[in-house]
């Protein structure tokens, strides 16, 4: 679908000319030893006409170039291949521009211009919801991009090169020439719209075999779990550690490799891949985020947050690693920290619904309850269709003896989500139990066992709280409160609000100034007067006749 033959006579422009760095290319390491590797042109390749005339095209052809990932990012993505006509005119490109010009700047790799194939060549669109890439390297021996925005149409943009750490603008038409293997990003658009093409470009007399030894092992990476799982993680290693035979400075090897071996759960192995990578590459923070993962896998986890510290201090805006370095804090009981980096993640990515409740838990650890509270119900208020919101706020309201709301949560969580419906009998079974309502308590412990029969703790609550529900329903039969309410509210509704453990507070700790009800003083407690809906409070301290404490 590509051009390929002979190209076209082309006088090569004047360029900018950078080292690629101390990391070799994947395949032909020595190729290009001791030679300036990335170009960028200093005139246009291509007239501002023809490259808006490129972005209407792709807009119109790519059905407005949807979003698609670029690693940890969203980017609008178009295939050249898939648009006839400006594919019509990149072929042209091909042969009159960007293949002389290949051939003339790379001539210890490329033996003729008729060898260059195009592969992979997209439109790609930047903006302020998909601004950037991650720096990763192209699967590819050559690569190139061309600008087709004019720079006044956007803010921030370029090509960020980790190597040089600098961020390399283009003004529209202008165009990169460089190895894959450079790594590097597309530097995020703050605002306004930029198009560039980027295209790899593979040679018909040249085999990569270290590329493709990666490509097979990360076909076999990406495949769908199963029963052959490990003998095809195994086979995905090996192929890596082939292509470390042919080239050992290959860092993407050692990347893939390390990630197979997590997955094999042989963490030390990763461990030795990953410390290797970043000695060829510091500034990776992939990589040093791998040695996080490598290193939490062995119990190392105050080594791992420094490892996840060091990721961060690189890339910043990683929500991955925010949540890998929190999840870290808290493994070292270190709650403060890990609560500020579960804000950064939720800060970087507001409707991740997980993060939220981690950041919840997290709060609880230090008994920060109102914070813990405020995100559980943030989370539900954001995906009001996720049980798990509900469930963790209904937990920390049963822990917070507010049995009443407890409940109300837990049913929520059972209609977002009926799947999750023994693990809300549970809960609301044990915030009837705080209520005092051991019957319907035991109804709902019935439930729950009946969806998990095989929880022998729960079986042993659910005989226990059995009998005292027995006793307690004969003990019922012969009491009654003193009063009908307290400061305005009924007993039973004083108690489902607040748990069974008000009934040991004074009138006026709950009713303040206000005048007690007659034969009954300020000192008075809850529980002598509404002593039937206090009942199980009573037995519990052992002062319900015909009962024991529990």
């Amino acid at each position: 679908k590509f051009f390929c033959g002979n190209s076209s006579p082309f006088e090569l422009p004047p360029m900018e000319r950078y080292s690629m760095g101390p990391v070799p290319t994947i395949d032909y390491p020595t190729a290009l030893e001791d030679m300036d590797q990335i170009f960028v042109t200093k005139k246009p390749l291509f007239s501002g006409e023809e490259c808006n005339l490129v972005i209407k095209l792709a807009e119109s052809e790519g059905e407005g170039l949807p979003s698609s990932q670029s690693g940890k990012y969203q980017i609008g993505k178009a295939w050249i291949k898939d648009m006839p006509r400006v594919r019509a005119w990149f072929n042209d490109a091909l042969e009159h521009v960007l293949f002389p010009t290949l051939a003339a700047l790379f001539p210890n790799l490329v033996s003729d211009a008729s060898q260059l194939r195009a592969h992979s060549v997209a439109i790609l669109k930047y903006n302020n919801t998909h601004p950037r890439t991650d720096i990763h390297i192209d699967d590819a021996l050559l690569a190139f991009t061309i600008a087709l925005s004019p720079s006044s149409d956007f803010e921030g943009g370029g090509t960020y090169f980790e190597h040089l750490s600098r961020v390399i603008d283009m003004e529209q038409g202008h165009a990169t020439f460089r190895p894959g293997a450079v790594r590097h990003a597309g530097n995020a658009v703050t605002s306004g719209i930029r198009y560039v093409l980027g295209g790899f470009i593979a040679l018909a007399d040249k085999v990569e075999h270290v590329r493709r030894l990666n490509e097979r092992g990360n076909r076999l990476l990406l495949a769908q779990s199963g029963s052959s799982e490990e003998t095809d993680l195994r086979y995905a290693e090996r192929l890596f550690s082939l292509g470390l035979a042919i080239n050992p400075e290959c860092s993407l090897c050692h990347a893939n490799r390390a990630d197979a071996l997590l997955r094999l759960d042989q963490p030390v192995e990763a461990e030795a891949s990953l410390r290797t990578q970043i000695g060829m590459l510091p500034r990776d923070s992939d990589a040093h985020f791998g040695l996080g993962v490598a290193l939490r896998a062995q119990g190392r986890n105050l080594e791992a947050v420094d490892s996840y510290r060091t990721a961060l201090s690189i890339e910043p805006n990683d929500f991955e690693g925010q949540v890998n370095l929190a999840a870290a804090l808290g493994s070292v009981e270190q709650y403060s920290e890990e609560a500020e980096a579960y804000k950064t993640a939720i800060a970087l990515r507001p409707d991740d619904i997980k993060a939220r409740l981690n950041l919840g838990v997290s709060y609880t650890s230090v008994d920060e309850m109102d914070k813990a509270e405020e995100a559980f119900r943030d989370a539900a208020a954001i995906a009001p269709q996720d049980a798990r919101p509900s469930l963790n706020l209904g937990r920390l309201l049963a822990k917070l003896s507010r049995p009443a709301e407890a409940i109300a949560q837990f049913y929520a969580a059972a209609v977002a989500n009926p799947e999750y419906f023994d693990e809300v009998k549970m809960g609301v079974g044990t915030a009837r139990a705080q209520q005092g309502r051991l019957s319907e308590a035991v109804e709902d412990f019935r439930s729950a066992q009946r969806m998990d029969p095989k929880n022998e703790r729960l079986a042993k609550s659910l005989g226990e709280m059995e009998s005292k529900a027995e006793t307690l329903e004969r003990a019922n039969a012969h009491i009654v409160n003193r009063v009908s309410e307290l400061c305005g509210t009924p007993c039973q509704d004083v108690v489902d609000a607040s748990s069974y453990l008000v009934c040991a507070i004074t009138w006026e700790d709950g009713c303040g100034e206000a005048m007690p009800p007659e034969g009954f003083m300020p000192s008075s407690k809850v529980h002598e007067l509404c002593e039937k809906a206090c009942s199980f409070y009573l037995m519990q301290q052992g002062l319900l006749p015909g009962t024991s404490a529990a």
